[in-house]
């Protein structure tokens, strides 16, 4: 694949000497993230998919499809090609777009402003860069508790559901950025609902809704999740949360290294 550099940042680093966000703070599209709002399809799977072009090239746009205004609009590109079965696979173009749109798509669930938002994301990174567990609850807690009823649950039935937890996860730790952070990751006996890599420590999640954190835990040990990382230097967290439908925050939280 023959990528395409950016022209307007390219120009401004050169003017200014400075790397900065500048394709991203020409404006944001509000009406994109009303309507991924309105979606049940969420980016994680998006960049998990496979396409026929038809599925992202066509102009229209709805709440059950919006790939195709997510593609047009710059927020993703073209990733991969299979030649046999013509089908693609998209991703963000750069680092600039990745941390940007997530950021955006954080917006329409976090209501903390800026500057609260800037103090918590170092406190995140702190914690996760130096093994702090229960420093890392704390600060979960805190957002989770920001996170208006009517958006933590799902647009069809005004329900929670396991899987809103598992994506806002996902986002949270996909938008601190500078670590590799997988959603539904599969091993040998199933599929991890979060883990993230940092330099030093491996975060294995299992989430579950109105269930026990011990149940979580369980499943990491009885699927054996850490395995791949069993012959590394990294420390292994495996953390097991539960969650309640009816505050939307931790419940309850076990941990084991």
């Amino acid at each position: 694949m023959t990528d395409v550099y950016n022209p307007f940042s390219l120009l401004n680093v050169f003017d200014s000497l400075r790397m900065r966000d500048y394709w991203m703070t020409t404006g944001t599209s509000d009406y994109l993230v009303r309507l991924l709002s309105r979606s049940d399809e969420n980016i994680e799977e998006m960049l998990s998919s496979d396409y026929t072009a038809s599925a992202f090239a066509d102009y229209k746009a709805t709440a059950e499809m919006p790939l195709p205004m997510i593609y047009q609009s710059g927020y993703l590109t073209i990733k991969g090609y299979d030649r046999e079965t013509e089908l693609f696979r998209l991703d963000f173009p750069n680092e600039e777009v990745r941390r940007g749109f997530l950021a955006m798509l954080a917006s329409g669930y976090i209501t903390k402003s800026d500057a609260r938002m800037a103090s918590w994301a170092a406190s995140v990174r702190n914690a996760m860069d130096k093994g702090r567990i229960d420093s890392l609850r704390e600060s979960l807690e805190s957002l989770l508790a920001d996170i208006p009823y009517d958006i933590r649950c799902s647009k069809s039935d005004g329900k929670a559901r396991e899987r809103d937890f598992q994506y806002a996860f996902y986002l949270i730790f996909r938008m601190l950025g500078g670590w590799k952070v997988y959603a539904e990751k599969a091993s040998g006996q199933g599929r991890a609902d979060c883990i993230v890599e940092t330099d030093r420590y491996v975060y294995i999640f299992e989430l579950k809704l109105d269930g026990t954190a011990e149940e979580a835990l369980r499943q990491i040990e009885e699927r054996d999740y850490a395995r791949p990382y069993a012959s590394g230097s990294r420390r292994v967290f495996r953390i097991g949360a539960s969650f309640s439908s009816r505050t939307g925050n931790i419940e309850d939280w076990t941990t084991e290294e």
